[in-house]
């Protein structure tokens, strides 16, 4: 919140998003700031000059402008900014999105925007692929990739629902809605895995975008682009002219590691050779085991204390002196008789539990 009420972020955002070079002609124009007279509280921007793309439907349909591919420029150009800068507007909503008077469109206000590392932008890109090829093992690994990944998690049981997930959505013949992202995250976050904020904004991004290109193309297919976007993307990567550029870079990524292996190897030929390699293995390092064991001493000891209580209900059931309660039975007895109710709730609570881990 603080972040979004210094102006001086946004004029850096607006800056650093002008710098996007989007490769057709700067269909999208994002308003420069005038950063020496810009402050915390005051933000100066070069004034564009057009209509909300919600009231500018007369605009459009007066001089004749391409609605399919205004929706395309602008589609392209948040995709451009998600699959291959570091930051991208996370809120494009209609009223951020103005029709100029020279028939391009501008794009507003970031002060909400998002930042990607390489890490996720290739998570997403892999994401998409799965989602063209509808691969729910491909989609699997890739969401792997970016979440943290609990102990129990049942990677079988998230590709099942990744698979059911596509077959729902990407199965019919009508074009996907970008709500299908939003499920998405509520299916991996069924399984216990936390997406990341900044692949969440992702999603939320292309969801609000979705409405506000419905403005200029109803029922425009924005998961369809986005996976006709990564595809091509990933195609170019291997491309003849990409891939020297992509074998400098995953070799200046393995380098450091293959520098350090000999080093390692020879520690560990060393250690063997002096009898000092040794290897540590904990007990119960696994949550799935500590709970497992718990419940097995919980269950023995409770047996345990029933166990007793049954024999101690019949000593004192059996013993005829003491203190008498009524005419026919002692202190002794009726605290026996207490005690057999106890032990016969402990030993039946055992029985039904066993009896349910049996079904």
């Amino acid at each position: 919140m603080r972040e979004e009420l210094d102006f001086r972020t946004e004029a850096r955002n607006l800056a650093d998003a002008a710098a996007i070079d989007v490769g057709h002609g700067r269909a999208v124009e994002v308003p420069a700031a005038v950063s020496e007279i810009t402050t915390r509280r005051v933000l100066v921007m070069a004034r564009l000059r057009g209509v909300p793309v919600a009231a500018a439907g007369p605009l459009i349909d007066e001089r004749g402008l391409d609605r399919q591919a205004m929706a395309g420029d602008l589609l392209g150009y948040v995709l451009h900014q998600v699959l291959h800068t570091r930051l991208f507007h996370a809120d494009p909503h209609p009223g951020n999105v103005l029709v100029l008077d020279d028939g391009r469109l501008a794009l507003l206000d970031f002060g909400s925007v998002g930042r990607l590392d390489a890490l996720t932008q290739a998570a997403l890109v892999e994401v998409l692929l799965a989602l063209e090829r509808n691969d729910a093992a491909g989609l699997t690994d890739a969401l792997l990739t970016v979440v943290r990944r609990p102990d129990d998690l049942d990677a079988q049981g998230l590709e099942r629902a990744l698979g059911a997930f596509m077959a729902r959505h990407l199965g019919g013949a009508s074009a996907p809605s970008a709500e299908m992202l939003v499920d998405l995250v509520r299916v991996v976050a069924q399984h216990g895995l936390a997406v990341p904020a900044e692949v969440a904004a992702v999603f939320r991004s292309l969801t609000t975008l979705e409405g506000t290109l419905a403005l200029l193309v109803p029922g425009y297919d924005v998961v369809g682009a986005a996976r006709s976007r990564a595809t091509a993307q990933f195609a170019s990567q291997l491309g003849a002219e990409s891939l020297p550029r992509l074998a400098r870079h995953e070799l200046g990524e393995v380098l450091p590691m293959l520098r350090r292996l000999p080093r390692r190897l020879d520690r560990i030929a060393s250690a063997l050779e002096q009898e000092r390699f040794t290897a540590n293995v904990r007990l119960f390092a696994d949550a799935r085991d500590r709970r497992f064991v718990a419940k097995l001493v919980e269950e023995v000891l409770l047996a345990f204390v029933g166990a007793v209580a049954g024999v101690m209900a019949v000593v004192l059931l059996a013993t005829t002196n003491g203190p008498t309660v009524t005419e026919n039975v002692t202190f002794l007895q009726l605290v026996g008789y207490h005690l057999l109710v106890i032990s016969a709730v402990i030993l039946l609570r055992g029985i039904f539990r066993a009896s349910r881990r049996g079904d």
